[in-house]
Order: C-alpha cells, then sequence, then structure tokens
C-alpha cells in the first residue's frame, strides 16, 4: 500500500521572494495579493519572475488585500465595490495560472461591535456565493479560511465555518485549513481537520508564531497526521514572514519534506 502526501508550497509576497524561490524545492508557490496590486507592465514582469522559478503559481490568498478596506458585513458593507476588486483580484491571478483562491480577509468580515449576528452572516453568505461563482467562471476555485481572533471576530475554526460551507453546497466553496490559526486559537489540530473533513480544498502552515521560526514539530506532525486521515491529497502552503527568505525559506521546505515524507510512510505501513 503506498500513500501520497499532498503537493507541498510556499507563498511568495515580493519580486524578490519570487527570484529567490527559483531553484526551491517546493511543488508551486502561493501567491499574496498584495504583491499583484501593480500596474500592467509590473504583472507582466512578474508573471516572467514566476515563470522563471519553474514552478506554477497555483494559488492566492489575500484577494481582498487590506489597502482597499473593503467590508463585506456589518452597516458598511459594499458587496459591489468588493467584488469588483475580488474580480480585479482574480483576473490578475489568472494570469499566473491560479486555480485556488484562498478567502481570509479579516478586515472584510469583522462584524462591527452590535450589529446582529445573523445579519452579518447572511451577509457573508451572499458575498460568498457570488465570489464562488466569480471564481468558477475563472477556472477557479474558492477556500474559506478560518482566522484567529486577532484578526476577526467572525468564523474563527473550522468548526464555525463547516456550516457556512455546509450551506454553500453546490457553489464548489471549501474550507482552508491554517495549522497556525488553530493552534493559535488553542484548538485540537486532530479534531479542527476531522470537523472540516470532506470538505477541505487547501491548506496552510507556519511556525507558530507565524514568523518566530519554532515550528512545533509536534503540532505539524499531528497536522499533517490528521490532513491524511481526512482524506485530503491537496496543497500544503508553507506561509511564513521570513526574515531572509533567500536563507529560511529553503530549510523550511526541506523540514515540511521531511514531516510529509515521514507521515506517508506510517500511512503505509498503516
Amino acid at each position: 500500500m503506498t500513500t501520497s502526501s499532498p503537493a507541498l508550497g510556499c507563498i511568495v509576497r515580493t519580486p524578490d521572494e519570487v527570484k529567490q524561490a527559483a531553484g526551491l524545492a517546493a511543488d508551486y508557490l502561493e501567491l499574496k495579493g498584495d504583491m499583484l496590486c501593480v500596474g500592467p507592465e509590473d504583472i507582466q514582469e512578474l508573471v516572467g519572475l514566476v515563470r522563471a522559478t519553474g514552478l506554477p503559481a497555483a494559488a492566492m490568498t489575500s484577494p481582498l488585500p487590506r489597502r482597499f478596506k473593503c467590508r463585506v458585513v456589518g452597516d458598511d458593507a459594499d458587496h459591489t465595490r468588493a467584488l469588483t476588486v475580488f474580480r480585479d483580484m482574480c483576473d490578475r491571478a489568472a494570469r499566473f495560472g491560479v486555480r485556488t483562491v484562498v478567502l481570509g480577509s479579516g478586515q472584510a468580515r469583522s462584524v462591527p461591535d452590535g450589529f446582529p449576528v445573523d445579519t452579518a452572516r447572511r451577509q457573508f453568505l451572499d458575498f460568498v456565493s457570488q465570489a464562488a461563482k466569480d471564481c468558477e467562471s475563472r477556472g477557479m476555485s474558492l477556500t474559506l479560511e478560518p482566522l484567529t481572533a486577532a484578526e476577526t471576530n467572525f468564523l474563527n475554526s473550522c468548526a464555525e465555518a463547516r456550516p457556512i460551507v455546509d450551506e454553500l453546497a453546490g457553489t464548489g466553496v471549501r474550507i482552508a485549513v491554517d495549522c497556525y490559526h488553530v493552534a493559535s486559537e488553542g484548538l485540537n489540530v486532530t479534531d479542527e481537520v476531522g470537523v472540516a473533513a470532506g470538505a477541505i480544498g487547501h491548506a496552510h502552515t507556519s511556525s507558530i508564531p507565524r514568523g518566530s521560526m519554532d515550528f512545533r514539530e509536534e503540532i505539524q506532525t499531528a497536522f499533517v497526521a490528521a490532513l491524511r486521515a481526512a482524506g485530503y491529497t491537496g496543497g500544503l502552503t508553507v506561509e511564513e514572514d521570513f526574515s531572509d527568505f533567500g536563507r529560511q525559506a529553503p530549510p523550511t521546505i526541506e523540514f515540511f519534506r521531511r514531516i510529509l515524507a515521514t507521515d506517508a510512510e506510517a500511512g503505509a505501513s498503516r
């Protein structure tokens, strides 16, 4: 019996990081949406830089960059504007061949104090439903990412995201599970991945806390094992805040290669 590992990716946040990703032992790159907020000539140059790495750009995160201050819930919600930004970001990402869009965007979905949560939930459902259609029309899939309470007060766990995704059944929306968010909220990674089983469309991981380069091997091992147990075979992106990408990214990718290989061997022996 053989067990395949998820493809291993790495997020890139700047053109310099893209350049340094050439030769990285990853399977794909994930683009930070903020990096794509440039003019046509710069986008074309960036496309060339990504192609030069030899790695596909399989995913994009942050499709509602904070600079645009989009709001999709609350009295100040403006779906017309937010969807305009979202569609533009997806069109930009399409030039790189992106197929998975990860919607975190905590600022856009945070519920104002005193605003009815049920109303916010309906607003969010309406926005995500339309965003999913926009992704589908571009050959992309939309994944919804639970975030930490420090980033938003709405959808902080897979247990909270699962009912949303289930209600949107048929739209193609799935869950993006992030080991850092799960651990930061003090949640059990096995339980969180388990509740998302059958609806996982993407996965992220990083050091805990992000940027610390403390990867907490026991948590990462449990996370990868839980993904396998859930039947997930998609991509696992290292979403790290590298202070020195060229020096830190290669050993980080190798660390997760080892975690994935060890887990695959354990799965094959069962």
